[in-house]
């Protein structure tokens, strides 16, 4: 987890350029890699729901949800956003404060702090209504609707 957050700061700082960027490597989760907000993302393998979510440099095709937190207030252009059944989904969170973001329903659960966006993707499989929070504040950013 520390590394993925070591490797986003220093994307954030150089513009997405890793020259120069020192560190520690602690090894990090293995296979996981994160990208900026402002380059595109994929999973290197069709996740499924009961997968880790992970991301590479590829370009991503699918539905994009953003949610902005400040405070207890949400930003986000839909509070129910409906997709199809199979549909691939990056869910990318920004907040002012460390916290979980958490999928219901498919248990999907990503760390989001100031400057290190939560980024989750997966295959919509599953049929219903889901909520997507912040799981300690119990914050809700928006609904999942897969038909």
């Amino acid at each position: 987890m520390a590394r993925w957050r070591w490797l986003l700061a220093c994307l954030l700082i150089s513009g997405g350029v890793l020259a120069g960027c020192g560190g520690d490597d602690d090894g990090g989760a293995a296979g996981a890699t994160t990208t900026v907000a402002s380059t595109t993302t994929t999973t290197s393998a069709e996740p499924t729901s009961t997968a880790e979510p992970t991301t590479t440099t590829a370009a991503f095709s699918g539905t994009l949800i953003e949610a902005k937190v400040t405070g207890d207030q949400v930003d986000t252009a839909s509070r129910r956003v409906k997709i199809s059944r199979g549909e691939k989904v990056r869910i990318q969170v920004e907040a002012d404060h460390a916290e979980e973001v958490h999928v219901h329903g498919y248990d999907l659960k990503k760390d989001v702090a100031p400057g290190e966006p939560a980024v989750i993707e997966f295959t919509a499989d599953a049929p219903g209504v889901f909520e997507v929070e912040l799981e300690e504040a119990a914050l809700k950013l928006f609904e999942l609707q897969v038909q």
